[in-house]
């Protein structure tokens, strides 16, 4: 009989143990999980920093084409007519008003140069930004469906040590009793602190995920519906 009863007990913590390998699929909230990815795309920094760069780029490609304007220069004199056509003071040989347009050909030529260089650095800020978001997107995805086996592990963790306790209970009212020996007793109670540990394990294991799953998002858990 008191074979029975610790055969019982390991039993128990056994069947826990396997029920620990079960599927968490059911759990996954697919709507909630794109709703990780867009917070994350939105909050993480390292995602800003992608983005800042890239419209930094960006504006250079804008600052490169104004560079074709430095090639032209337009200058204005104004002379009285009554003026004399030739002075030192009006060292001019036509009156009224003048206009000059100066023409530097040597920046219209280097400018096309650098309009190519801005657009390849924007392109290429511009796909590491695009691979910076399909590796944020995957590991928020990982970090979820860590989260969720995790909590699915404490589940059945927190349940074997109820049971483990519950039939650990049972043996020292036997015990008590002179109906079990010490040696059972003390080997039940074992059993029990090992899934107690277990549980506690499993608890931090199921903070750390969460903590990393926010730290992705940049909010609380329970903040996002």
């Amino acid at each position: 009989m008191t074979r029975f009863i610790l055969l019982f007990v390991t039993f128990f913590y056994t069947i826990s143990a396997v029920n620990a390998q079960e599927s968490f699929i059911g759990d996954i909230n697919y709507q909630l999980l794109e709703k990780y990815v867009d917070l994350a795309l939105k909050n993480y920094p390292k995602r800003k920093m992608y983005k800042a760069s890239e419209l930094s780029a960006k504006a250079k490609i804008g600052v490169a084409k104004a560079t074709y304007l430095d090639a032209f220069t337009a200058s204005y004199n104004y002379s009285p007519n009554n003026a004399a056509r030739y002075n030192t003071a009006n060292p001019y040989t036509l009156n009224g008003i003048q206009f000059g347009i100066y023409f530097n050909i040597g920046i219209l030529f280097r400018t096309p140069a650098l309009v190519r260089q801005a657009k390849e650095e924007h392109n290429e800020k511009f796909y590491q930004a695009q691979e910076y978001d399909i590796l944020l997107r995957s590991e928020v995805k990982k970090t979820y469906y860590e989260y969720l086996r995790e909590s699915a592990d404490l589940r059945v963790k927190a349940q074997t040590y109820i049971d483990n306790k519950a039939a650990s209970d049972g043996l020292r009212y036997k015990f008590e009793k002179g109906e079990v020996s010490l040696d059972d007793y003390t080997k039940a109670k074992t059993l029990t602190s090992y899934a107690n540990s277990e549980r506690l394990l499993a608890e931090l294991n199921l903070l750390k995920a969460k903590e990393e799953l926010e730290a992705l998002i940049g909010e609380e858990l329970k903040n996002v519906k």
